[in-house]
């Protein structure tokens, strides 16, 4: 029998990058299984539809993953959602439920996920919420705690850190995040061509750091090391991609550090695989981060990544064979573990090749949606025999893949 679970993701409008393309994907491969995804999207002029770059508004015809759905011929259903009325709430799923066959509804993003698990709990369907940071650990605790006591019946989350700061009772399923298994690959020419769009001299080494600029991604720690390792190699270079709430911040920094010549900050990047490609080392100094993109592009690529040992990155990243993992909030010796990395290059080529090696094993997009693609038919399954909605006691054994 076909199990149809419908995926309100509450995705960027303008964006489709690696979370958005796995998703695309997942829903594409259980077409010829008994699994069957429907998207509920808004039409693109919808006022509370969140846009990467802001010239996107009124520009496009679909969100941007929508061509890509259409393309593979996986059901969409434009319905857009209020943050603030039940009323249009209610009839945009009211429609859809008579429309599809639902047995689960599956959430992601923005505040779209809370009326989907709301409405969906209300109709009887199974809810599984796919969390992707420690939401337990910003704003409204005990209101979300609650919520997710009423109204969630099983979790998805993207690391084992996440899975263990999930409410207890509930089944919560640790399934990491995943990246297709070959990145573009840029020509030598192409790569010169951006280190002189950047104005990085040619002999210039590049540490990257690939991050949203938020809080949490303390791009002021990133500073100090930035400092410390140009006083042993002046001619380092560190380019931060990435936009977000904190940048102006961090540019500020940058010119009262001094620090303009070997700071390049180029915003958000669609070639984000070229940044990749030019780098010698990449870093991140987030603060318990639920995954980790980067790190398993950054590995993908080939690149050595340094980071704090913490959050997602910490399981992710193996100490001395795929990359290096600093004691949280060590800057010097976090400063120093990167002069080794810059002035090493067999060992940089040596963890390059293994982390490689490992995202090709253990994190590749076909091995995620196969193990995805289990779960969320066990758990409609389990909740079809409950009579649905009805929620389980035990947790569930997390499927990360071992060290």
């Amino acid at each position: 029998m076909k199990r149809t679970v419908l995926l309100v993701p509450g995705f960027v409008a303008d964006t489709y990058c690696e979370i958005e393309r796995s998703y695309v994907e997942l829903s594409a491969a259980a077409a010829g299984s008994d699994l069957r995804f429907v998207w509920l999207v808004p039409e693109i002029d919808w006022k509370y539809n969140s846009f990467k770059n802001p010239a996107n508004r009124g520009a496009m015809d679909k969100p941007a993953c929508v061509p890509h759905l259409e393309r593979h011929g996986v059901p969409v259903v434009f319905g857009n959602l209020s943050k603030y009325n039940p009323i249009r709430n209610y009839l945009v799923f009211r429609r859809v439920f008579r429309q599809f066959d639902v047995d689960a509804v599956y959430t992601h993003f923005g505040f779209e996920r809370f009326w989907a698990t709301f409405f969906a709990k209300l109709w009887g369907k199974t809810t599984i919420w796919n969390e992707h940071w420690n939401s337990l650990n910003t704003r409204y605790v005990l209101a979300k705690r609650v919520f997710y006591r009423l109204f969630v019946d099983e979790f998805i989350a993207v690391s084992r850190f996440i899975q263990g700061t999930l409410p207890k009772g509930k089944p919560a399923h640790a399934i990491p995040n995943a990246v297709a298994d070959v990145a573009r690959n840029p020509c030598s020419e192409e790569i010169a061509s951006l280190r002189r769009r950047l104005g990085i001299d040619d002999r210039a080494q590049v540490v990257l750091m690939v991050a949203g600029f938020r809080p949490e991604k303390r791009h002021g720690l990133a500073l100090d090391v930035c400092e410390r390792v140009r006083a042993r190699l002046p001619s380092t270079v560190f380019v931060f991609v990435g936009d977000g709430v904190t940048r102006g911040q961090f540019l500020r920094e940058v010119r009262a550090r001094g620090l303009e010549r070997c700071v390049v900050a180029p915003g958000h990047v669609e070639n984000v695989d070229d940044y990749y490609a030019m780098a010698d080392v990449c870093m991140l100094t987030s603060y318990n981060d639920g995954f980790g993109y980067c790190v398993i592009e950054a590995m993908r690529a080939g690149r050595p990544m340094i980071a704090f040992a913490n959050g997602g990155p910490g399981e992710i990243i193996r100490p001395e064979e795929t990359g290096v993992l600093i004691r949280d909030g060590d800057v010097a010796a976090f400063a120093e573990r990167l002069v080794g990395l810059l002035e090493d290059p067999v060992l940089r080529r040596r963890l390059g090749d293994a982390a490689r090696e490992v995202v090709r094993r253990e994190y590749s997009r076909e091995t995620w949606a196969r193990r995805l693609n289990g779960v969320l038919e066990s758990i409609v399954d389990r909740h079809r025999k409950q009579g649905s909605g009805g929620g389980q006691s035990k947790r569930a054994v997390g499927s990360s893949p071992g060290r």
